[in-house]
């Protein structure tokens, strides 16, 4: 058996390093932060909220108890596990249930397995389940089976909606975890898309095993469309950027995600099959792995490039330049391509997170060097101990501006700014377990760029950790982990007061990881999406406006007017007292040719509520052009009010009648040359007027056209009013030659070829079966374990040819063990109770089926008899000399260490989200 070093700090840690595990013992204290192994703490409830994202909790053999839900929520939780099985003595070196005996009393029926794979004996005692009394009830009575139940729509009422805590939010929908197909374990990020083309709403949200897309357009009934699966990981981010594509008269989006702690990359998506599906891009591996993706100079709510900008997608804690913020084009959106990276940077230049605001006043000049004819893109660089600001008006150059700090900083996390764009809202993950606070939130006043100054805290009715937070209007939106989503006025932003709260997660509100993570505001419906780690998705309904006598809105969320008009824009609004707000223009496929109005703003008189009007004069260009759209948002309500809903307008400007154009549903498609026949998406889009008839044939290129590909030309006809898809179907020729991959072209061909659109031309590649190459696959050492002990096994695999692998762990022989993640590279499983050899395969498959296997032995190894009762063992670890020379002697017998997979000292960065 190997005492295998945990590198853990005894003492304080540097801000980028992580402790990775807290210790428990029955003799411990429930003092300080739990890392010290020689100083453990007594329960488990108590190490939680001491623990980070990504730590692991180790349990000293002993008898502990749950106590309350609260209690078996922190023993069963997927972001911070807990672990039995350990012992003082070796300093929880190794885990070996059945040597260090760790009882557990207390759980109920349905959490039994769970504890004994997590190497746990579980004493079924029905006076101490008694004790848990909501549990003993049923799940009827108990707010973990609240959490985990799908939950109808229910007004905010007397502080309850539909059994959840409420102050002005109410609950439209709950998609728990158990409903999602990939039945993941817990969620995390989110973020959502409007679809310009049909006017639906989604949320897309990250799960331990993947990303989902939902359809929430009818929010009391949400809808999954899409899955796309991934390698198990706590982290994800999700943003979306949406844009015109003028070839082929329609709105396209991609959304992007990265995934800390594995390798898959940046997941691309492209939302454009919306509503039908989604498509995977590709999974770009730049960056491995990254924590955090932001878009900056975009509209959030509509997810479009602000006008005059060009959007840039930053990707922050990667496994590159040390986690410095890296930043890409987003020209080609299904590729991305490094535009910025910082030469030579520093551990201590890791970004955590980041967010921008488009600087357009005096600071513009004064405290910017590249600021543009459109103002200065800021970056927020939230650096793990302060707020960075830096000048990213060029697209491949940054210019440092300022390094703020402030008190009682332990792990500057995230935050966003004002709509004034005066002031800015930081989180710091950390400082209400370190500090004994209840939830911090510090405000910073950037009138300087160069000088950003702390001006106001605001503190929380509980414990509960901020996490990422996002303003709408003079309204902030804030996950605060274990108390839910949290709402604050922020009209006087030093001094925001609470308006509003859902609570997620009804066990607690501690400082712990549980509860909400995500949070979206934006929807122009004015729904908020939250996404919370132990029980999914929450759509629910903002009335913290309608709680406000003061509001203010569009009269209606659409305008339709020809070229040459006038159009008259109402803003309502309510109440007596004085109040002013603004708007602002975004062009959507309109551009600022075709319109006369810029940003401004409208103010009321008190007792005035009578609707003020802006004028907006529509160009007359003579084009025969398509209906083309143009956005007014509302923001920054100033005196009190609330921006109510509508709150963002589209004007469309009718054009004549359109035939539409017709595309191929992409420009390039690789297949097997086995896959026999084929069938290409051929689409009318942008119009659906009178009849259209298109050619297609095929063109050689390195592949022949008779040999390669079966010979095929035709034509497909849309008539009035027809806009359906249509399908070309192509046979390729299998023959039994070694070559390189081959490519030829399917053309589309119009009489008028303004009639075809920008993807009128497909490459096929072939990729030829005969000399595609077997992956290469090791399936790690032999080992040795404990029985009970949690084992992972890590392979590794590659394609020669570069392809995505997919993988699949079996086990061959032995006693018969349960796989956890067996599509992974790593997977895990429990050993068995008793002394056994099992073997195991790791298989890899490339996308032509070739396969490739190798194995490995797992030898379990059970304890030595002795005479003394591991289960009456306490204190943690108490044995006498006797029980302690044994085990020194087993130790030492062992013919091969034992390793212990536990992977505790997996990665030195602090993982918080």
């Amino acid at each position: 058996m190997m005492l295998f070093t945990l590198g853990l700090s005894q003492g304080v840690q540097a801000h980028a390093e992580h402790d990775k595990a807290r210790f428990v013992a029955t003799d411990g204290v429930d003092s300080g932060l739990c890392n010290n192994r020689f100083r453990p703490c007594q329960t488990v409830s108590y190490a939680a909220q001491q623990a980070a994202k990504g730590d692991k909790i180790l349990v000293a053999q002993g008898q502990y108890q749950i106590e309350s839900e609260q209690d078996l929520l922190y023993f069963s939780g997927a972001i911070i596990p807990v672990l039995g099985g350990f012992d003082k003595i070796d300093q929880y070196q190794n885990q070996n249930p059945d040597t260090f005996v760790t009882h557990l009393v207390g759980v109920p029926a349905a959490f039994v397995e769970q504890m004994n794979g997590q190497g746990f004996h579980v004493i079924r005692d029905t006076k101490s389940l008694a004790q848990v009394a909501l549990l003993a009830k049923g799940s009827a009575f108990s707010s973990f089976s609240l959490m985990q139940e799908n939950q109808a729509a229910a007004d905010c009422i007397d502080g309850q909606s539909a059994g959840f805590a409420c102050l002005n939010i109410s609950l439209l929908a709950h998609v728990p975890l158990s409903q999602f197909p990939s039945l993941p374990s817990s969620a995390n990020d989110i973020w959502g898309h409007f679809d310009l083309n049909t006017g639906k709403e989604y949320a897309i949200i990250g799960l331990r095993n993947g990303i989902t897309v939902l359809d929430v357009s009818e929010p009391q009934t949400p809808k999954i469309i899409g899955n796309i699966s991934g390698q198990s990981t706590s982290w994800r981010d999700i943003k979306v950027l949406q844009f015109f594509d003028t070839s082929a008269n329609r709105w396209r989006a991609y959304a992007y995600a990265t995934a800390d702690s594995v390798s898959e990359g940046v997941t691309i998506i492209d939302l454009s099959g919306l509503p039908n599906s989604i498509a995977l891009v590709q999974k770009q591996t730049t960056d491995a792995s990254a924590h955090n993706v932001y878009i900056s100079n975009v509209d959030y709510g509509l997810n479009i490039a602000l006008p005059g900008t060009e959007p840039l997608l930053h990707i922050t804690g990667s496994n590159r330049s040390n986690g410095a913020f890296r930043s890409y084009s987003l020209a080609n959106p299904e590729n991305l391509t490094l535009s910025y990276q910082a030469l030579s940077p520093l551990t201590q230049d890791y970004t955590h997170d980041a967010s921008s605001l488009l600087i357009d006043d005096s600071r513009a000049q004064n405290d910017c060097s590249n600021a543009t004819l459109t103002g200065c893109n800021v970056l927020l660089d939230f650096n793990e101990t302060s707020v960075k600001l830096w000048d990213h008006s060029k697209t491949d150059d940054v210019i440092a501006l300022s390094d703020t700090g402030y008190p009682q900083a332990e792990y500057t996390h995230s935050g966003w700014w004002t709509e004034d764009k005066q002031f800015i809202l930081v989180h710091d993950e950390l400082d209400e377990q370190r500090h004994n606070l209840n939830t911090t939130l510090n405000i910073f006043d950037i009138s300087s760029l160069k000088q950003p100054l702390l001006v106001g805290t605001w503190r929380g009715p509980t414990r509960a950790i901020d996490h990422n937070g996002f303003v709408r209007g003079n309204h902030y939106f804030m996950s605060n982990y274990e108390r839910g989503l949290t709402v604050l006025d922020i009209t006087q932003a030093a001094s925001p007061q609470q308006i509003g709260f859902f609570d997620t997660y009804p066990v607690s509100n501690n400082a712990a990881f549980n509860g909400a993570w995500g949070v979206y505001p934006f929807l122009p419906s004015g729904n908020i999406l939250v996404s919370d780690i132990n029980s999914g998705l929450f759509i629910l309904r903002d009335d913290t406006a309608s709680s406000n006598a003061e509001q203010i809105s569009f009269s209606v969320a659409q305008l339709s007017a020809a070229e040459g008009d006038n159009v008259q824009v109402s803003i309502n609004k309510s109440g007596s007292n004085s109040a002013t707000v603004g708007y602002q223009i975004l062009t959507g496929s309109a551009t600022s040719d075709d319109f006369q109005i810029s940003q401004g703003e409208v103010s009321w008189a008190a007792n005035d509520n009578q609707a003020q009007t802006i004028s907006v004069q529509i160009n007359q260009d003579m084009l025969a052009e398509p209906d083309e759209i143009f956005f007014v948002r509302l923001i920054n309500p100033q005196n009190g009010a609330a921006l109510g809903y509508p709150n963002v307008l589209q004007i469309k400007i009718r054009g004549i009648p359109q035939s539409g154009k017709i595309n191929f549903a992409q420009s390039e498609l690789s297949v097997k040359e086995t896959a026999g026949d084929i069938a290409l998406k051929v689409e009318r889009v942008g119009g659906n007027s009178g009849v259209l008839n298109i050619d297609y044939l095929l063109q050689s290129e390195s592949a022949m056209v008779g040999q390669d590909v079966t010979d095929t030309s035709g034509s497909l006809q849309w008539l009035e009013g027809d806009n359906t898809s249509k399908t070309i179907t192509l046979s390729l020729i299998n023959d039994d030659n070694s070559e390189t991959n081959e490519s030829f072209l399917v053309k589309l061909q119009a009489e008028n070829e303004q009639h075809l659109g920008g993807q009128s031309n497909i490459r096929i590649t072939i990729l030829d079966d005969e000399s595609n190459q077997a992956p290469l696959v090791n399936a790690g050492e032999n080992l040795q374990v404990n029985t009970r002990q949690i084992t992972q096994l890590m392979g590794t695999a590659s394609d020669p040819e570069g392809r995505e692998l997919s993988y699949l762990w079996q086990q061959i022989s032995g006693t018969t063990v349960s796989l956890s993640n067996a599509n992974n590279l790593n997977a895990s499983f429990v050993a068995p109770s008793a002394a056994s050899t099992l073997e195991f395969s790791l298989s890899a498959s490339d996308d032509f089926g070739l396969t490739t296997s190798d194995s490995v032995q797992i030898s379990v190894i059970a304890p030595p008899p002795s005479n003394n009762n591991a289960s009456s063992q306490s204190g943690g670890g108490s044995n006498n000399i006797l029980s302690v020379l044994l085990l020194t002697l087993f130790i030492s017998l062992r013919l091969k260490p034992i390793k212990n997979h536990i992977d505790l000292n997996k990665n030195n960065k602090l993982h918080t989200k």
